[in-house]
């Protein structure tokens, strides 16, 4: 029997509420808050702002659902959470009051499959309680994301190892307490047996933001939060190692996999939002004697607006059933991402 997306009476309830929350109480944030690093940065003003909101979600037992809940989280599945994600995609504080924000939210699940009872209580435990945040550092300047082309290694050297090389785009990296960095460990070998990842501590001797980019309407540099980082010579801890040295790719998979669905569905609130923007123009802008909505055309961009949209909701749903196997899908995202919301943003 094929499935239609529905989901249980109990849940959807609480998909109800998260959606009434989110417009009523989480999108002004928007209106308010405006520097890049608002949603994510603990100084911000923004989190005395979001702190009140985030006790109610808590309350309600929708924090970080996405954590098993040994870890304060309720161990939803990834239907239920593509549901609630396309939700909270309406606003960029949204996922941040319901703690299953990017990148803390995957940098978390690797800490705590990986991490040391240390690493646990430094850092695990306050980015669960939004008390810090965190960097996940896997680009580079001429490589972009393809780990075949790395060149940032790390050298064993005694009971440290030694990092050298740069990262690019490191988003957050400015007010993270600490950074997961993805690196060459054996270049003798296919990358996918030579690269690991290590927790490397915000100040750590050798460790240099060269500067921060930014990205969208941020325009000048030194504004944005994707930075530029050099490493010289930054020794970090030899248990500072996450997993088994070459275990990179296996380590990153933790939170690559259901991140990605994650982003594209919250790319649904973008779009479902837009839409909402164009339908309340329609309806109250008049032209010709007549309302835009009475008008054909605007009937037709709309139309093809919510055609759009379902077309791409749909396979992003079948890419969170378990019972499918749907990795085509993922790498479909980021293109069908960007021409639905850049055929929205047209209309």
């Amino acid at each position: 029997m094929t499935w239609s997306f529905e989901t249980d009476a109990d849940f959807q309830e609480s998909l109800d509420w998260i959606d009434t929350f989110t417009k009523e109480e989480i999108e002004p944030l928007d209106l308010v808050f405006r520097e890049p690093g608002d949603p994510w940065d603990p100084n911000s003003p923004a989190a005395a702002a979001m702190a009140p909101l985030r006790e109610i979600v808590k309350n309600k037992r929708l924090w970080a659902c996405h954590l098993e809940p040994e870890l304060g989280g309720q161990g939803y599945g990834q239907v239920a959470l593509g549901l609630m994600n396309e939700i909270l995609g309406r606003s960029r504080f949204g996922p941040s009051v319901f703690g299953c924000q990017a990148p803390d939210s995957g940098n978390a699940e690797i800490l705590a499959k990986f991490g040391t009872a240390d690493q646990k209580e430094r850092f695990l435990k306050p980015l669960l309680n939004a008390e810090i945040a965190s960097c996940y550092s896997m680009t580079e300047p001429q490589a972009g994301a393809d780990p075949g082309e790395f060149l940032c290694t790390a050298t064993r050297d005694g009971d440290e190892w030694v990092i050298n090389g740069e990262k690019w785009f490191a988003s957050h990296a400015r007010f993270s307490a600490f950074l997961l960095v993805m690196v060459v460990t054996n270049p003798d070998v296919p990358i996918h047996k030579g690269a690991s990842i290590f927790l490397v501590e915000q100040g750590t001797p050798g460790m240099d933001i060269i500067r921060n980019s930014a990205v969208g309407p941020y325009v000048e540099q030194g504004d944005g939060v994707h930075a530029y980082i050099e490493f010289k010579n930054c020794r970090v801890p030899a248990n500072n190692l996450l997993g088994e040295e070459g275990d990179g790719f296996l380590v990153a998979q933790t939170r690559l996999g259901g991140g990605r669905v994650h982003h594209a569905m919250r790319s649904v609130g973008v779009i479902r939002k837009a839409i909402d923007m164009m339908c309340e123009r329609a309806l109250s802008r008049k032209t010709k004697g007549e309302l835009l909505a009475d008008k054909q055309m605007t009937q037709e961009k709309i139309a093809d607006a919510y055609t759009i949209m379902m077309q791409y909701r749909t396979p992003r749903r079948q890419a969170n059933d378990p019972r499918k196997n749907c990795r085509c899908l993922h790498h479909y995202d980021a293109v069908s991402t960007t021409r639905s919301i850049h055929s929205l943003a047209h209309r």
